[in-house]
């Protein structure tokens, strides 16, 4: 049985066998990764192969290649790339390798969700992610932006005893529960969210009018995916684990 990988910047995430449950673990904690990944004799068919999508630092894919070598030494390991053209997707990008597998994958995962439809994805991860594929699987480009968690850590740099002296680590305000705070916490994460809210409106509605005459889905994954569909739109196809679905459908494509 396979065992599908998203390794991303912040967390590890993957699912054994195309019907398994998903399961993430902070890249901090990543010493428990072994022990959670494995499975009780008797329970689930032993682990025949990796399929793995990276876009963790050069030491973290480093070190998933040691554990995975050190452990499943017989189990072969295939790390996925981006590709000009595969599963429908046609990227944009004219150096494919610039073009993370994050990306990729999450591309992938919505030209299956919606075939033959025009898609913005947005990925909402450490960074986000926001790329447009034409109805006939073309992708057109995309955008890369901060994500609230690192618009919060850029000014805590810049501007640490504003940060630290105001605001805690509690989420105090609500994507759709108010439009001005009247302390410096709430001004602090209302001004990230309307910063957020107006990029991803703005950038959807363009791509929208772009989409004329055909009408727009809009597929929303990563961890705060959630987050995001609330801020902009209710009917929103979501789901968490958009890269994980690429990575599984990407697998099936390649043996």
């Amino acid at each position: 049985m396979k065992c599908y990988i998203d390794a991303g910047n912040t967390r590890i995430k993957w699912q054994i066998g195309p019907k398994g449950k998903p399961k993430a673990l902070p890249w901090a904690e990543k010493s428990q990764w072994l022990e959670q990944l494995t499975v009780p004799v008797g329970k689930c068919p032993a682990i025949s192969k990796f399929v793995i999508a990276s876009v963790a630092s050069e030491s973290l894919r480093q070190w998933l290649a040691e554990t995975l070598v050190a452990n499943y030494a017989d189990v072969p390991a295939q790390w996925l790339k981006s590709r000009a053209r595969c599963c429908g997707v046609k990227l944009a990008y004219p150096e494919v390798a610039q073009f993370g597998v994050d990306r990729f994958c999450a591309l992938v995962a919505a030209r299956h969700r919606c075939p033959d439809q025009a898609v913005v994805v947005i990925n909402a991860g450490t960074a986000i992610t926001i790329d447009y594929m034409a109805p006939t699987g073309q992708h057109e480009g995309g955008l890369i932006m901060p994500s609230l968690a690192a618009m919060k850590a850029g000014l805590n740099a810049l501007a640490p005893n504003l940060s630290d002296r105001w605001e805690s680590n509690e989420s105090h305000v609500g994507a759709q529960t108010a439009w001005l705070a009247n302390n410096t916490a709430d001004a602090l994460q209302l001004g990230r969210q309307w910063m957020l809210v107006s990029a991803l409106s703005q950038t959807i509605n363009a791509m929208r009018a772009h989409a004329a005459p055909c009408s727009l889905a809009v597929v929303v994954g990563g961890g705060d995916a959630m987050a995001v569909q609330a801020m902009i739109d209710p009917a929103a196809h979501v789901t968490e684990n958009l890269v994980l679905e690429g990575v599984k459908i990407l697998a099936r494509q390649r043996g």
